[in-house]
């Protein structure tokens, strides 16, 4: 019996995707407390770097159709200038004024919206709609501005620095699902949301100091790009999810470090999409992850790439079609015999189907053995499942 849910273990492992955002919200608290006197000349290079790397990122989030970064990062910017903005129009009452109050309390959530609630795929096709958002946002609080609403309010009752206890209130909660979501998960982009909210948070708290208002500011676009560009490299040759390589990186060990005799193991979850419709994405991941596992804790020197969403590739050197075949097998067959456990309600009996294809010297390269196996695999699931077949 396999039981499948959290993974206490994997938390350590998770932190080190967490690791570059950490140390650049570090480095701007560093810098803030280390320097004692403040001066314009300061304020105004932090705020030309803050410019510069807005300029750049946007550039690059839209060459590498990074989108939710590239909106994150427009809507830090606007944030930025709305608060400058109020600043230069209230003096030192900015705090006080209707629109600083309201726009405070949008700013986390927006970031949590664009990297959080709504897919990747919807903000890729939609990216537009997230701008008149925003731009229905700002006008909403012009409107409110104008009707000279009290700060001392209901709605902002008391400050603690340059906050208010609305924005305390939303910027806890927001950072504590950020946080909860990215232990439960690990994923690169959701510790990139979490530290790029936090020095948020910080530069909302100290906004009546110029230098610390710029420099957290400053620090949250640097964490949006430079872990943008971190996760677009580990992507690459990685499956993030399943903390395994992916097909890239098959392409490439095949060619350089594989020998000339291997073989090739293409295994597909039977029935895929009737578990997605019934568990979701998220235990269907830990499914995958569990078939992972226990391949390896049973065959120590195989090697594992994701390659498709319901299918995995395993690959064994030296090895001849019949010695791979077997090992095939037998994994097919401890598979079937597992008893998989979501709950106490969901005891499920999974099945792969397997195809077996190794390298000849006709192949011109490893897809093409990849290709083999793919294409022997359709025919035999055309008919059943649970099944073995040679390419």
């Amino acid at each position: 019996m396999i039981k499948i849910g959290f993974e206490p273990h994997k938390v350590i492992s998770h932190s080190k995707s967490a690791l570059f955002s950490a140390l650049i919200l570090c480095a701007t608290l560093v810098y803030f407390f280390s320097v004692t006197e403040t001066s314009d000349e300061i304020y105004q290079k932090i705020h030309t770097f803050f410019i510069v790397t807005v300029v750049l990122g946007v550039a690059l989030m839209t060459y590498l159709k990074m989108f939710s970064s590239f909106i994150s990062i427009s809507i830090i910017y606007i944030s930025y200038i709305i608060i400058n903005n109020m600043r230069y129009a209230y003096g030192e009452d900015y705090i006080f004024s209707a629109g600083y109050n309201i726009w405070i309390m949008l700013i986390i959530p927006n970031l949590l919206l664009t990297n959080c609630f709504v897919s990747s795929k919807i903000i890729k096709k939609y990216w537009s709609l997230f701008f008149i958002f925003i731009f229905l946002e700002t006008s909403i609080m012009e409107k409110l501005q104008n009707q000279s609403i009290d700060a001392d309010s209901l709605y902002f009752y008391k400050h603690i620095g340059g906050t208010n206890y609305p924005f305390l209130c939303i910027s806890v909660i927001s950072i504590l699902y950020l946080l909860i979501s990215y232990i439960s998960k690990g994923k690169i982009l959701l510790a990139k949301t979490l530290f790029s909210s936090i020095s948020i948070a910080l530069a909302v708290y100290f906004s009546d100091k110029l230098l610390a208002y710029s420099l957290f500011f400053w620090g949250s676009v640097l964490i949006e790009c430079a872990i943008s560009l971190y996760y677009i490299f580990y992507v690459k040759y990685k499956d993030e999810e399943l903390d395994i390589a992916n097909c890239n990186q098959y392409i490439y060990d095949a060619k350089k470090k594989y020998p000339l005799k291997y073989c090739l193991v293409l295994m597909k979850i039977d029935e895929y999409e009737r578990l997605l419709k019934r568990f979701g994405h998220h235990k269907t991941i830990l499914l995958k992850k569990m078939f992972v596992n226990r391949i390896i804790k049973n065959n120590p020197d195989v090697k594992i790439y994701n390659y498709q969403k319901d299918s995995l590739i395993m690959t064994f050197m030296n090895v001849n079609v019949n010695e791979c075949f077997n090992i095939a097998e037998e994994i097919r067959r401890s598979i079937a015999k597992s008893i998989f456990i979501f709950n106490e309600n969901n005891h499920l009996q999974l099945t792969v189907s397997q195809s077996v294809s190794e390298k000849k010297r006709s192949d011109t390269d490893a897809y093409s053995v990849l290709q083999r196996a793919e294409n022997s695999l359709q025919k035999a699931c055309k008919f059943t499942g649970n099944i073995s077949v040679k390419a």
